[in-house]
């Protein structure tokens, strides 16, 4: 981020080195985070008082984990899709289970209304890890029923106040509410098919105007296209960063300086590091994303009441359970490093930034 972007009330928290991995282990665990940021997918176990009973308490405990995604073409800021996932799971004694047939429905202040579809085989659609959620040496299974719906369109606009209905077929009732951020969009900034370029060695400051209703901001990035010298895995090299608690006051963030969080901490990645803070090297290719979160999401990431998998959430779905109903606005675009091949081509994101 800018300069005076990175104070500690932000909230941020580097992952502990022994969790930073070079080749395929580190892009499971790496993927698992990017379904914790776009999709909002954090499974856990909770008591009946969501103020006071922890994981072990052994009371049975329903918990639904929501999320509706919109993400904006920041070319065409009028083309808007939307993403919602629903995990409905049943938490006992530390682990989780199914809750199957639950009918799950979202309704947006403009009385449209998006029924959501339960996944037959959820993994790919909603399920993390479990060895993310519960350590490497307690393997479980599935962690949940996982409902979705994917509508190529605006179904709910941002800055709308949305609900969430979760009935289970033995009558029991989670609701929530959310407010979307409004929308938002780089400023400034040139892009075509939702590609631009930056100059080799340089980075991009992508700046926006204030959002009314962020509450955080997350940016995640896949970069490709790396020398083995500085990646070896064939995957791509995953980079997020959150930024919690300055709402509106986050306006830029700079790719990839602002990115590179994680790697700070691990001595297998210095050269990594110390390359991709001075820009993007040539060739290298990136899809990043930046999302404005609402205050129910910012509250599950931050510290709060209740107690899930050793960390502390503040819950947002109440009824005959808990959860987290969190809302996001997003958009996304692909950076390639290179010099211009001739008219015509990709456009420059727009003035580069020196390391």
């Amino acid at each position: 981020m800018g300069a005076g972007a990175w104070d500690h009330d932000a909230g941020r928290a580097a992952l502990p080195r022994s969790r930073m991995r070079t080749g395929r282990s580190a892009m499971r665990r790496a993927g698992m985070r990017r379904l914790l940021t776009l999709l909002g997918m954090m499974a856990g176990a909770a008591g009946c008082d969501v103020t006071e009973v922890s994981p072990g308490s052994g009371h049975k405990t329903l918990v639904a984990l929501a999320t509706v995604v919109l993400t904006i073409d920041p070319a065409e800021p009028s083309r808007i899709d939307t993403r919602a996932v629903v995990v409905v799971s049943e938490a006992y004694q530390q682990a989780l289970t199914e809750v199957p047939g639950a009918a799950v429905r979202i309704t947006g202040g403009s009385g449209h209304s998006l029924p959501l579809v339960e996944e037959e085989d959820p993994l790919g659609a909603c399920t993390v890890l479990p060895e993310d959620l519960y350590g490497e040496d307690r393997p479980f299974g599935m962690v949940g029923s996982c409902h979705t719906a994917t509508v190529a369109s605006a179904v709910f606009a941002p800055g709308e106040a949305l609900t969430l209905a979760v009935t289970t077929p033995d009558g029991s009732v989670l609701e929530g509410t959310s407010r979307m951020p409004d929308a938002f969009v780089p400023q400034g900034f040139s892009v075509e098919n939702g590609r631009c370029r930056v100059e080799p060695g340089t980075g991009y400051r992508f700046t926006w105007a204030p959002v009314d209703g962020a509450w955080a901001h997350v940016g995640e990035a896949e970069i490709a296209g790396l020398s083995p010298g500085l990646w070896s895995s064939s995957d791509p090299l995953y980079l997020p960063v959150t930024v919690l608690g300055r709402g509106r006051d986050v306006t830029e963030m700079v790719f990839p300086r602002d990115f590179l969080l994680e790697l700070l901490s691990d001595v297998d990645n210095v050269e990594l590091h110390r390359t991709l803070d001075a820009g993007l090297p040539g060739d290298a290719r990136a899809e990043v994303t930046i999302a404005a979160l609402d205050r129910n999401w910012a509250n599950w990431i931050r510290e709060g009441r209740l107690n899930i998998n050793g960390e502390t959430v503040v819950p947002s779905v109440f009824g005959d359970g808990t959860g987290m109903f969190g809302t996001a606005v997003r958009w996304k675009v692909e950076v390639e490093s290179r010099a211009a091949e001739g008219a015509g081509d990709v456009p420059l994101c727009g003035p580069g930034v020196a390391g």
